[in-house]
């Protein structure tokens, strides 16, 4: 109320200020004319006094004209100035929205392809599924019926191995293709990805080097633990192909509020505290071709038979179905980082705070 009252006098001062000015000038051209000394009034014509009485009225009267016509310029720049501001910022909004725009096309074009893939490849992998259970069923059949030190025993035990191959990459599509129902449970996110370095760095070249850098307090999530262990390990196996057997990869883990600047890419996402996971490598990168497909079931970029396209996918499904986001950022040449955001798992401590448990 104070600064409003400040604001009322300050406007009022500077309205009233010209006419101020005018009146002060035309009260000291009369006191000027009224005080003038007689001997020089005596030494003067008659009409001397009256005309500097005259002139200093018309200069006083200009001198308040001025000053309004300077305080109308610095209005009108004023104005110009909050024009410009209120056009800019009306130009950035339209620019958000439109860039928001796209991004939820975006992403429900792909959401709507990845379900469409997910639908067939379902499909298809139920009917692939039986015949391998037929497969299989005949196989231990005539095993029964063999030697166990023969050669066809042995060539039927590979058959079996192959199809318990397939039964796998059918459990992976199925996983993909549709959304389980898991009990979620808290999960420490830095102790599983510890666990999973510890399982991977036995099948990792030495020439590649794994760091992790995460906060010194314990980071948890609602999820499920395997699915975690599978995202850790999709994207480290697919960081160490991208770098040949040779490089480094670096995983940072940390927290972030979804007020952070990295929400701006993601207008969905819920509020709250996050999980902020980053994969990074120094591998040959992406171009944004390759970028714009990583995520669709069967694409690879490797060599026939030495990869199935269904890493990432997975990983895409994985995140979705804990809340989470993902961003990817690559160069060819500079290497690849994978951002991804899982929201944290908050419960209230005897005091009723929210705590990280």
């Amino acid at each position: 109320m104070g600064r409003n009252l400040q604001t009322n006098r300050n406007h009022f001062s500077y309205v009233w200020l010209p006419y101020v000015a005018a009146l002060t000038g035309i009260i000291f051209s009369i006191l000027i004319w009224y005080h003038l000394p007689t001997k020089i009034i005596d030494t003067l014509t008659d009409s001397y006094p009256w005309i500097i009485l005259v002139l200093g009225i018309c200069v006083s009267v200009l001198t308040g004209f001025a000053i309004q016509l300077v305080q109308l310029t610095h209005e009108r720049k004023r104005s110009y100035e909050k024009i410009n501001e209120n056009f800019k910022k009306e130009i950035g909004e339209r620019i958000h929205a439109e860039e928001t725009k796209q991004k939820l096309e975006k992403a429900l074009l792909q959401g709507q392809k990845l379900q469409a893939i997910g639908t067939l490849a379902g499909g298809i992998a139920h009917d692939f599924n039986n015949i391998l259970y037929a497969i299989i069923g005949y196989a231990e059949l005539a095993r029964e019926d063999i030697p166990q030190d023969g050669l066809a025993h042995k060539n039927l035990g590979k058959v079996l191995e192959g199809c318990k191959r397939g039964q796998e990459l059918v459990a992976r599509i199925l996983m993909f293709s549709r959304r389980q129902h898991h009990d979620f449970k808290p999960v420490n996110v830095k102790e599983t990805i510890e666990g999973a370095l510890g399982l991977l760095r036995p099948t990792i070249p030495a020439s590649v080097s794994i760091q992790l850098e995460s906060v010194d307090k314990d980071i948890v999530m609602l999820g499920d633990q395997t699915q975690l262990h599978q995202i850790i390990v999709n994207l480290i196996n697919n960081a160490v192909d991208a770098m040949d057997g040779e490089g480094t990869v670096n995983i940072r883990l940390s927290d972030v509020s979804s007020s952070d600047e990295i929400f701006s890419q993601f207008p969905n996402a819920i509020q709250g505290r996050y999980c902020k996971l980053e994969v990074s490598d120094t591998g040959h990168g992406m171009d944004q071709t390759t970028m714009a497909r990583i995520f669709e079931p069967f694409f690879t970029t490797k060599e026939v038979g030495k990869g199935t396209g269904l890493g990432l996918a997975t990983v895409h499904t994985i995140l979705k179905e804990h809340q989470g986001e993902i961003l990817v950022e690559s160069q060819l040449g500079s290497g690849s980082t994978f951002t991804l955001l899982l929201p944290e798992y908050l419960m209230e401590n005897q005091n009723g705070q929210n705590t990280t448990s």
